[in-house]
């Protein structure tokens, strides 16, 4: 009776806790996963901001960096984040490691590469906040958290950044 139960526990763990439905691959399916927010160019969150009057948020990558590519899958894919960013500012990418693309900013023609360097970005992924007019606000060098991040960005949106240390504000 002992070997009996013993076997029929075998036969059911064998078969009875396996799934047909599990693949063998652990590579989540892309078409699963939530997609990033589609970006702007530079020169376009530029021009955005002109007609707007909204600050612009630059995210500068490289396209082989990890940081750059979690934040765009954990942060920018976040419903409620991606519609503020939308909602309050003119938004764009720079790839850092463009050395061909030029833009005509803060009075000189640079690539990407220098203009990334030129707004403080000494790693990615960086983001950078810029007034409507193109002049500096403040950086968020390195990958931030979406809980994070999202205090950063109702920093600059709101405008606590001319009142208001970040330290002072994240601890309202």
């Amino acid at each position: 009776m002992m070997l009996h139960r013993a076997l029929l526990l075998v036969v059911f763990l064998i078969f009875g806790c396996t799934r047909d439905d599990v693949t063998e691959t652990s590579t989540p399916d892309p078409e699963l996963l939530p997609a990033p927010m589609s970006w702007p160019t530079f020169d376009e969150a530029v021009a955005t901001a002109a007609k707007t009057g909204k600050p612009i948020l630059i995210d500068i990558y490289a396209p082989w960096c990890g940081w750059c590519q979690k934040m765009q899958q954990e942060v920018y894919t976040d419903a409620a984040l991606v519609a503020y960013v939308q909602d309050n500012f003119a938004y764009g990418r720079l790839n850092i490691d463009d050395a061909e693309t030029r833009h005509d900013f803060w009075g000189q023609n640079l690539s990407s590469m220098e203009l990334g360097y030129h707004l403080g970005a000494a790693g990615t992924p960086t983001t950078v906040f810029l007034g409507s007019d193109g002049s500096y606000i403040t950086r968020c060098p390195g990958y931030w958290a979406k809980d994070d991040f999202s205090v950063a960005l109702r920093y600059v949106a709101t405008g606590a950044w001319q009142h208001t240390t970040f330290s002072e504000f994240s601890q309202l």
